[in-house]
């Protein structure tokens, strides 16, 4: 690093010389790379994959589509020009709250429970900063979302925890793997530690394995929560991209589809202070650009305190008005829904028929747009250099990006995490078979 380079660091605060020298996420830069590179059957054949973030492109056209046909059709009220409610503005919680109650959450949605915050992510630092104090931890089960580390460290000071459930994938099928007893064991360690066990976060579907929450797990968990005074949060940003679970090669088939239960039912039945809900339109609706989380809580101490903090992170009300606007016309919701799980089970069949003939274990997916597999047999060693050597090989070879498991905490080494809606159908099909390619010269050997 130059001097002048060194001099400009040194004029930065403690925090920030921390920012400006650590990545956000390993793979940030080769996101970067990969996405200015992408593959293209006419004009980029060596162009790579990025399937290392968390997008929903097989359905962006459609998104795209209407947002734009609204833009043509309606005109812009005067509302979007100017400040609205530190919260949303009232007409767009009203419409998002019909819209959770008819299709995510079953049960009652109150426009008053609810918050809008700009992305998921702002929703998480909130809801960190109001909840917790700094140095409590948040419990969140291993393998987790990377960016969960900075999202509640960086201003609310709130340490992260990773409860690792299991070792290897063939412990679990397709029920999350979270119990009380492990609840029990976390906070004991945590108590020896002195440290406090403040928020319980889970995801369901989950990220990265694809796995849910069942209704009477939920109720396990919250019942525990309440008991110990610790803040339980479910992330439900996934709720809406579902696996078609009847199909033949999937292995809940012989059961019949499989309802999905929000934990917004397990809020109404206990209603609790302890208990809360998050969702964003950016990985159903792939809309992530226009940056709308959602929080619902029943803590009315809360909704009042993200009221004052939420002011710079305020959803555009440009973004606002158009998700309005969107969800105003049921029938275009009720066809995107469907359609959104007709073609994220196609992606997500069509990787997993490949991983089967290869032999690599992985987690069958019940929702979420990504497959957790285990290529720890093509490890050179059992270590973490050994994992970001096989990236960085992967990627160099096939130009497909993937997410190694050393960014979600998990204490297995060879574990990485695929979106397989980051690109279009055809082009994951590509991907797959240059993937299947590099595997399968390993195992004829």
């Amino acid at each position: 690093m130059d001097e002048k380079r060194i001099k400009k660091l040194l004029s930065l605060s403690t925090r920030g010389h921390h920012l400006a020298t650590t990545p956000s996420r390993i793979d940030h830069a080769l996101f970067m790379e990969a996405k200015q590179n992408r593959y293209d059957p006419e004009d980029n054949l060596s162009g790579s994959f990025p399937l290392n973030v968390a997008e929903n492109q097989v359905m962006a056209l459609v998104i795209k589509a209407k947002l734009m046909t609204l833009l043509k059709n309606n005109e812009m009220p005067d509302w979007v020009m100017g400040y609205t409610h530190y919260l949303g503005h009232p007409e767009v919680r009203m419409m998002i709250a019909r819209f959770m109650e008819q299709h995510l959450c079953d049960c009652t949605i109150h426009p008053d429970t609810l918050g809008l915050s700009a992305g998921a992510t702002a929703i998480v630092e909130v809801t960190a900063f109001l909840l917790a104090n700094p140095g409590d931890v948040v419990v969140i089960p291993a393998p987790a979302y990377p960016m969960y580390t900075n999202d509640f460290g960086i201003k609310a000071g709130v340490s992260r925890y990773d409860l690792q459930t299991h070792d290897n994938l063939q412990e679990i099928g397709t029920k999350a793997p979270v119990t009380t007893d492990l609840l029990e064991h976390a906070w004991a360690t945590l108590k020896a530690e002195g440290r406090c066990f403040k928020i319980l976060l889970i995801s369901s579907p989950d990220n990265p394995t694809g796995c849910r929450y069942e209704e009477d797990q939920l109720r396990a968990l919250a019942r525990w929560c309440i008991e110990h005074q610790v803040h339980m949060i479910v992330n439900e940003i996934y709720g809406l991209s579902l696996i078609d679970t009847t199909h033949r090669d999937h292995p809940s088939s012989a059961h019949g589809q499989d309802e999905y239960v929000s934990f917004a039912k397990i809020m109404e039945e206990f209603a609790s202070d302890y208990l809360h809900l998050w969702y964003a339109f950016s990985k159903d609706f792939g809309m992530s650009g226009l940056r709308c989380g959602v929080v619902h809580s029943l803590n009315k101490g809360f909704i009042a305190g993200l009221e004052n903090i939420n002011v710079p992170h305020m959803v555009s009300n440009m973004s606002q008005w158009m998700i309005k606007e969107m969800l105003s016309d049921d029938e275009f919701i009720k066809n995107y829904i469907e359609q959104n799980k007709k073609q994220i089970t196609r992606s997500y069949q069509w990787v997993v028929v490949a991983l089967k003939l290869l032999d690599v274990p992985f987690i069958p997916s019940r929702g979420g747009i990504f497959v957790w597999i285990d290529l720890s047999s093509y490890l050179d060693a059992d270590s973490d250099e050994a994992e970001i050597a096989l990236w960085m090989n992967i990627y160099k070879q096939t130009g497909v990006l993937l997410t190694p498991g050393l960014e979600f905490k998990h204490s297995k080494k060879g574990l990485f995490r695929m979106v397989y809606t980051a690109v279009s159908f055809d082009h994951l099909k590509v991907a797959v078979e240059r993937l299947s390619a590099y595997l399968g010269q390993f195992k004829i050997r």
